[in-house]
């Protein structure tokens, strides 16, 4: 057969493969079908291309291919090796095989090689180790096999220790590169933790220490127990046809589970087409994840600890450094169960629980079987492990917050902690389908205690030196530290139940530290922080945090210096466990301002209102001091007469100081408006200020001239400011770029030139519209509800439209458009963004500058904007 005849055969196979696939075929199946479509090509072309030479030479599969699981884009890796010297016509023959490798259109990893040079490049390079490590012989001369494996079995002999070491080394490198969780939202099937990638390490490994030839090994060497087994070759098998159908999707090798992609995958599984679909298959993908995550470790525990018995000489001699715990012993930081409590710790939670409390003492790891032995407790005692005895015995450990996240950690691998709390097994890989949670709501559970944790560290990510040690501060001065820590693993327990999850997981965490023996005052102020969770950064990002009522009111929900403190280091542990780029400068300082101002009420002692009239006292005197001989002081106790208060308690001596100036500007020269700016680029932004005679809708024009020249608005303040004749409004709007930087100076000089342009009347806003309106394509990602709610009970002067939807270009514009069409007047707007979702808040009056009360026009309002901005 010819060779065009054999690709010709070759990529039938391929579609018999496909076939395979979509009649639900194992992944293993599949790549069998694969397997043998490409050595039924390979073979033959070998022979056609080989057969005739003077010298041994061999084709071998490598990595993947190498070991039968190949998908339908796998790279094809193979290698000739050969003894003897190359001739030209030697040379002549690896050139045509290789242009016809090349052919097939395939990613190719294709290396002639002598069996010397093979062997040396195992020894400089662990990836062509790795590679040679899971050959499989195909065709050729037997001899080059003997030869390659006797020399490549004394190196492993020689260097295992140093060869494990290096594949740990790499493993840990790559979970560095994709967030070190299993959890991450769009994982990389292949290799994020819990990936295929995982198993391939665990055989490494398990090949280079027990000599295994594949993974039924792990079974003959008993390296895992039946069950173990069972459940990590399902779950491989899973992540294979997950990455199948991801490269049949792509129709290329595509190794990322995308927003883009999980429905259509999950669709392919059987799983509806809405979001809970989407989200139950995600379950599935992490739960098999972590299958492959945890059942590997225990395959590297016992390989390591095979390694550590070789070097004993006298095995049958106790260790002069074991440590004694009683049913347990430590020796060289691992954590052992004695031979004569195995079956009596199987059958006792209790004991499993005094298990986890020496590692979190001594912060050592646990034995493979020790590992074995804690989840198999968990699986099948479930109702003892639930019993008020072993609950009480939990307690402890929630109390002591040396090493709680690892601990917590250990005790999700082992699924002990879904014995203990049923709800915590409800939630094991539960997948939000948003663009704004990067991790499960398990895992972010326990990262957000990690989070507490890294407060005592010396560095933590995204988090500069001297807030990590103001929050340290506010975290030393507690106390009861402790309710803290437990309500941040609590905090998100009613998620995936109905109703609102902060109600919920309070009902469900008062019952389960009711049962645990918490005490009446610490059952109230957990279920207190679980239920207010989302309390601070709602008010901190979603109301105007200058209003004194709305500052006395949280106040008074805290009740306590203590709740409020406590309060704030949840919301920022719970923003910061969220993921990369979920905190950042502005929100902390907003979250800062709230905090700063509310504690000074517990301290004062005196009402909000109390301390603002103060603090305007002191504000008046020093723009006196500040303008004296500029402006009159008669002149500035008429504007702090006359002015908005929402003004005068918005903005600072010096920025008022500023703005009567520029009034008097304004007034004296004849013009419309002043400009200027001011650049904070440590918080990530820069404030436009605009001093300007009253223009109706001028906020909306500049939020059209914003977003058409590509800049982010984070928030706006829109105040009324009269000097002397000069009825003037002040516009503040913090923004940046969409990275979340400051401003470069040329966007500001842009800025300012559509500025002119706008007052000028030579702004053409149809052309601005144009470039606003919705592209015909967009990323198919989660698109967030659109919802719009109005709000008159936080402020006593205003209405607050509150409207969350898709965050995209003119949204902002599109609002305000509306609202300036219905007739009222906006004094604040307030943005925030969670992943493609933004969050825009609206203080609003109707013209008569009054509250918005008549429910038929706020219906109207609502269903304009909805109908305006819905995707």
């Amino acid at each position: 057969m010819n060779l065009e005849a054999l690709k010709e055969k070759y990529f039938e196979k391929l579609e018999k493969a496909k076939e395979f696939h979509y009649r639900k075929k194992t992944g293993f199946e599949v790549a069998e079908e694969l397997k043998k479509a490409l050595d039924a090509l390979l073979k033959p072309a070998f022979k056609e291309f080989f057969g005739k030479w003077d010298i041994p030479v061999a084709l071998f599969a490598l990595g993947g291919y190498g070991r039968g699981e190949l998908n339908f884009h796998s790279d094809i890796d193979v290698n000739l090796i050969y003894a003897g010297k190359l001739s030209e016509a030697h040379t002549e023959d690896i050139e045509g095989f290789y242009y016809f490798l090349l052919s097939l259109n395939r990613d190719l990893g294709f290396s002639p090689r002598s069996v010397d040079e093979a062997l040396e490049l195992s020894k400089s390079d662990l990836s062509i180790f790795t590679n040679i490590l899971q050959r499989r012989f195909l065709t050729g001369e037997e001899e080059i096999e003997e030869k390659l494996g006797g020399l490549l079995s004394e190196f492993i002999r020689k260097n295992r220790k140093n060869l494990v070491n290096e594949i740990l080394s790499a493993r840990r490198d790559r979970y560095r590169r994709f967030y070190g969780t299993v959890y991450y939202q769009e994982p990389n099937v292949k290799e994020s933790k819990g990936g295929l990638r995982d198993l391939h390490e665990a055989f490494w490994i398990a090949k280079v220490v027990f000599g295994i030839e594949n993974y039924s090994g792990f079974l003959d060497r008993k390296i895992l127990d039946r069950q173990s087994f069972r459940e990590a070759i399902s779950a491989y098998d899973f992540l294979l046809r997950v990455r199948n159908q991801l490269h049949l999707l792509a129709g290329r090798k595509s190794d990322i589970l995308s927003f883009e992609m999980q429905r259509e995958v999950a669709t392919f599984f059987g799983f509806p087409l809405d979001r809970q679909g989407v989200e139950l298959f995600m379950k599935n993908y992490f739960n098999s994840a972590t299958d492959i995550a945890v059942t590997t470790k225990e395959v590297i525990k016992t390989s390591l600890e095979e390694l550590q018995e070789e070097k004993k000489e006298f095995p049958f001699i106790l260790s002069e450094n074991r440590e004694d715990f009683g049913e347990f012993f430590a020796e060289r930081g691992t954590l052992y169960i004695k031979e004569e409590f195995k079956s009596s710790i199987l059958k006792e939670p209790k004991l499993v629980l005094k298990g986890f409390k020496i590692l979190q003492e001594t912060g050592y790891s646990m034995s493979a079987e020790t590992f074995s032995i804690f989840k198999l407790s968990a699986e099948t005692q479930k109702n003892r492990f639930r019993g008020k005895r072993v609950l009480r015995e939990f307690k402890g450990i929630l109390k002591n917050q040396k090493r709680l996240s690892f601990v917590l950690e250990a005790m999700h691998d082992t699924k002990v902690l879904g014995a203990l709390i049923p709800d915590f097994e409800r939630l094991r890989g539960h997948f939000q389908y948003d663009t704004y949670h990067k991790f499960t709501t398990d895992i972010h559970s326990i990262l957000t205690v990690r989070e507490l944790e890294k407060l005592e560290e010396k560095g933590t990510n995204e988090t500069s030196v001297q807030e990590k040690e103001k929050l340290s501060q506010i975290l030393k001065d507690l106390e009861k530290p402790q309710t803290l820590y437990v309500a941040a693993l609590f905090h998100d327990i009613g998620k995936g139940k109905p109703g609102k999850h902060e109600i919920v997981g309070s009902k469900l965490t008062e019952k389960y530290t009711s049962v645990m023996g918490f005490s009446e005052e610490e059952i109230e102020e957990i279920s207190w922080l679980v239920r207010n969770h989302l309390l601070m950064s709602h008010l901190a990002f979603r109301r105007d945090i200058t209003d004194p009522n709305l500052i006395e009111k949280f106040k008074e929900e805290c009740k306590t210096e203590e709740k409020l403190k406590k309060l704030f280091l949840l919301t920022y542990a719970d923003i910061k466990a969220v993921g990369p780029g979920a905190w950042d400068n502005w929100k902390s300082s907003l979250l800062w301002q709230l905090y700063n101002t509310t504690y000074n009420l517990f301290v004062e002692n005196k009402t909000a209102e109390e301390l603002i009239e103060e603090k305007l006292k002191r504000r008046r005197e020093k723009v006196k001091e500040l303008l004296k001989g500029k402006i009159k002081p008669e002149s500035v106790e008429r504007f702090f007469k006359n002015a908005d208060r929402d003004y005068l308690i918005t903005y600072s001596s010096s920025e008022i100081s500023k703005h009567l100036l520029m009034m008097k500007e304004i007034r004296r020269e004849g013009r419309e408006y002043e400009f200027y700016h001011e650049s904070f680029p440590d918080m990530g932004y820069t404030k436009l200020t605009i001093v300007t005679k009253y223009r109706r809708g001028l906020f909306n024009r500049v939020a059209g001239l914003l977003s058409y020249l590509g800049i982010n608005i984070k928030g706006a303040n829109i105040n009324r400011a009269i000097e002397d004749d000069c009825d003037c409004m002040v516009y503040t709007i913090q923004v940046s770029t969409v990275a979340d930087e400051a401003l470069p100076c040329d966007t500001v000089e842009r800025l300012e030139k559509k500025l002119r342009e706008l007052y000028e009347g030579r702004l053409n806003f149809e052309e601005i519209e144009v470039v606003m309106r919705p592209k015909a394509f967009r990323r198919n990602v989660p698109i967030p509800e659109t919802k719009v709610k109005v709000d008159n009970r936080t402020s006593e002067k205003y209405t607050i439209v509150e409207v969350s939807t898709l965050d995209r270009l003119g949204v902002l514009y599109t609002i305000t458009k509306i609202l300036l069409e219905e007739k009222t007047r906006l004094r604040r707007a307030l943005i925030t963004t969670e992943g493609n979702r933004v969050i825009d808040s609206f203080y609003i009056t109707d013209m008569d500058y009054k509250k918005i009360t008549d429910e038929e026009r706020i219906n109207s309002l609502k269903e304009r904007i909805e109908e305006a901005i819905r995707p």
